[in-house]
């Protein structure tokens, strides 16, 4: 993803100190004087990055024209809504508690109203607490830098994290151990009334922990434990305790007196989850090293106390969020029905009376403002059912919805445990009588339900005058459940490139049925 930027003083683009972000890619630096306005007013930069960080120096003198500019630049906010725009404010208070409680409140008064009006591309920090020394009145008389150098040391730090969130990959799920994580003390041994849990000091940590987890929860993070102890026993102290967590904040909860590396298999089975995805949390170091030796590539955390615990959490990236898209705020909801399929396909077995019987339905949609996220989400963050791994940023997936040529259609499941949202999508390029698809991509949630044929199946009758073929590209994350998939009798080998396979998608008998569990 490409980077701007910009600020209202000189930002001395050419200083060494802005090395470090000048080392990465995609990048570039406002070479002119108070130019924000300008740059995010200009339509040719807005169309050419996607990330805008916008440095605003402020002090008492120039807050009625600054707060005037940033309201003028509410349109260009609104209509590049695929964009993120960071705004970092550094207040210039010198001892003036009354300049202070000023610019404070004008501040906050701004980041409200532009709230009021944006919903998730528009991203505020406010710095008040510096010294005297960090700005600097020569410098800004003499470079319109208001400054000491050293800033811009900082400038690259606030800006570098910013770009190491966004391009991290947060976590799906977080599996916790119950003893001496979520609460202090060991419930076997001490019982309900031993447990150190909201207590002054001591117990007050772990009711931090849990407010940080469910507010994870609530941006989208998925909750599971993986714990030796008595179930009944941990849900009756949550009960008795009150808790922040209680049962029904956790996804498929494996409490028993099993090794805990085989309900973590169990969980990531039942979710159709990625060791990698997933984050194990556990004081016990020996637990923790035989779970990550029992299950390859998994992600872990210990501690030795629990400050450290939350400290851990607040320094990793994995755990935060930039976007948050209305199919994160949903995804406990629909791992929750999925959680309910797979109890059901235990139970009755697979096989087509139990598939026609999940009465699923599938809407066919095309990309919109309202679900662009979604889309985006969906060719970048999706792994396993994702045929050739091509990632998009929101400029180039623009351009590809403004060409005639593609075709960007998505795929919406309901079925009787409830709606699991948009959970399929494929790219397709039309050449006179050929169509290519370039991507293809399908949920993990909801893999071998035929949700995938049923996209094959309405692909062909998309382009009934025209061969379609279909690119898949092999790779570690890739390789496990799509060329079982290509297995079907509607795929025909047409070509061989090293690693990548191009086949023909080929209408028969089997497609066709596949319309009738639908």
């Amino acid at each position: 993803m490409k980077n701007f930027i910009t600020s209202n003083f000189n930002l001395l683009h050419k200083n060494n100190s802005w090395s470090k972000l000048k080392n990465k890619k995609d990048l570039n630096i406002d070479e002119n004087y108070n130019n924000y306005h300008f740059s995010i007013n200009n339509e040719k930069i807005l169309k050419e990055y996607d990330i805008f960080h916008i440095i605003i120096y402020l002090n008492e003198r120039n807050l009625n024209e600054t707060t005037n500019k940033i309201k003028n630049l509410e349109k260009q906010f609104k209509k590049f809504k695929n964009k993120l725009f960071f705004i970092y404010f550094f207040l210039d208070i010198s001892k003036n508690i009354k300049i202070h409680n000023t610019l404070y409140k004008s501040v906050a008064k701004i980041i409200i109203n532009q709230k009021k009006i944006l919903e998730n591309n528009l991203f505020f920090d406010i710095f008040n607490n510096f010294s005297n020394e960090f700005f600097n009145q020569r410098n800004k008389t003499f470079l319109k830098f208001p400054f000491d150098l050293k800033a811009i040391k900082f400038f690259n730090k606030i800006i570098a994290q910013k770009i190491d969130i966004v391009k991290s990959k947060p976590y799906k799920l977080i599996i916790l151990d119950g003893d001496n994580t979520l609460w202090g003390g060991i419930l076997d041994e001490s019982g309900i009334s031993g447990i150190v849990y909201g207590e002054d000091g001591y117990g007050d940590v772990f009711v931090e922990f849990q407010k940080k987890l469910k507010s994870l929860k609530n941006l989208g993070f998925l909750l599971t434990i993986s714990s030796k102890n008595n179930e009944n026993k941990v849900w009756e102290l949550m009960k008795k305790k009150s808790m922040v967590l209680q049962k029904n904040d956790f996804i498929s909860p494996k409490i028993n007196w099993n090794e805990k590396f085989l309900n973590i298999n169990k969980i990531l089975i039942e979710l159709n989850l990625r060791p990698h995805d997933a984050i194990f949390v556990d004081d016990n170091i020996l637990e923790i090293e035989k779970v990550k030796k029992k299950v390859k590539k998994i992600n872990v955390l210990s501690f030795k106390d629990p400050l450290e615990m939350l400290e851990k959490f607040n320094k990793d990236y994995r755990f935060q969020k930039i976007q948050i898209t209305n199919s994160d705020l949903k995804k406990y909801k629909q791992y929750e029905i999925k959680s309910k399929f797979e109890k059901a396909k235990d139970k009755q077995g697979l096989n087509m009376k139990f598939y026609k019987g999940l009465n699923q339905k599938i809407k066919v949609k095309t990309c919109n403002k309202s679900n662009f996220q979604r889309t985006l989400q969906l060719f970048n963050k999706t792994n396993q059912f994702n045929f050739c791994l091509n990632r998009y940023s929101s400029s180039k997936l623009k351009k590809i919805l403004e060409n005639k040529n593609y075709n960007v259609k998505l795929f919406e499941l309901t079925d009787k445990f409830g709606f699991h949202g948009i959970i399929g999508a494929y790219i397709s390029l039309k050449k006179k009588s050929k169509t290519n698809v370039i991507d293809f991509v399908v949920s993990c949630r909801v893999i071998s339900r035929y949700v995938e044929d049923f996209m094959i199946y309405h692909l062909i009758n998309n382009y009934r005058r025209s061969k379609c073929y279909i690119k898949y590209v092999k790779h570690s994350s890739n390789k496990n459940l799509i060329p079982s998939f290509l297995n079907k009798t509607y795929f025909k080998i047409f070509k061989k490139l090293n690693n990548d396979r191009i086949y023909e998608i080929i209408e028969n008998n089997e497609i066709k049925n596949v319309k009738k569990i639908f």
